[in-house]
């Protein structure tokens, strides 16, 4: 009787030792893929991802005694036309309100603009989730101010859910007052 699962042997280990192979040049550069990479644009890719300078030092270790000077100037000239997109004020308030760490990659000219959006970014990423927080409670007392028959407990709770829709309010106002100057 023949094993059924035979035929598709020769497959399987193949798939097995093709993942193999990409997952342990994916951690280790050979010389060749090192002499074939495009430094220009794997800078300009790490910086246009706001990735540190750090990158390069593990590019450097990953291709060991491989590694060329003028590789450097290259990967650090795309990178810096990639900080030029990553740097943008428009980057920064997308990222902030993400909640995606910045890592003071941005060059001194235009890293105050960043920043100042960046935060704003924060600020509105704060007050969503705030709101969010609030329209919880806010549906919990709904329930509550239903679910009572008592006249005394169903005052408190409604003065404390008029309070907390004047909070939401106004923290709605603060975000919409952030999110339409950008």
């Amino acid at each position: 009787m023949k094993n059924p699962l035979a035929p598709g042997l020769p497959f399987l280990l193949l798939l097995v030792g093709l993942s193999l192979n990409i997952g342990c040049s994916s951690t280790n550069h050979s010389v060749s893929s090192c002499q074939d990479m495009d430094w220009y644009e794997a800078g300009r890719r790490d910086g246009s991802q706001g990735a540190t300078a750090e990158r390069l030092t593990e590019y450097r270790k990953s291709c060991a005694s491989n590694f060329q000077a003028d590789w450097e100037t290259v990967y650090m000239n795309g990178r810096n036309a990639g900080l030029v997109e990553y740097c943008e004020s428009r980057n920064g308030y997308e990222l902030g309100r993400m909640g995606i760490s910045y890592f003071y990659v941005c060059p001194a000219v235009v890293e105050s603009d960043f920043l100042s959006f960046y935060r704003k970014g924060q600020k509105a990423r704060d007050l969503e989730v705030e709101n969010n927080k609030l329209n919880v409670k806010i549906d919990e007392l709904a329930q509550k101010l239903v679910a009572t028959n008592d006249q005394f407990y169903q005052r408190q709770i409604a003065s404390e859910l008029s309070q907390l829709k004047r909070t939401r309010a106004l923290k709605e106002k603060e975000l919409e007052k952030i999110t339409s100057s950008n």
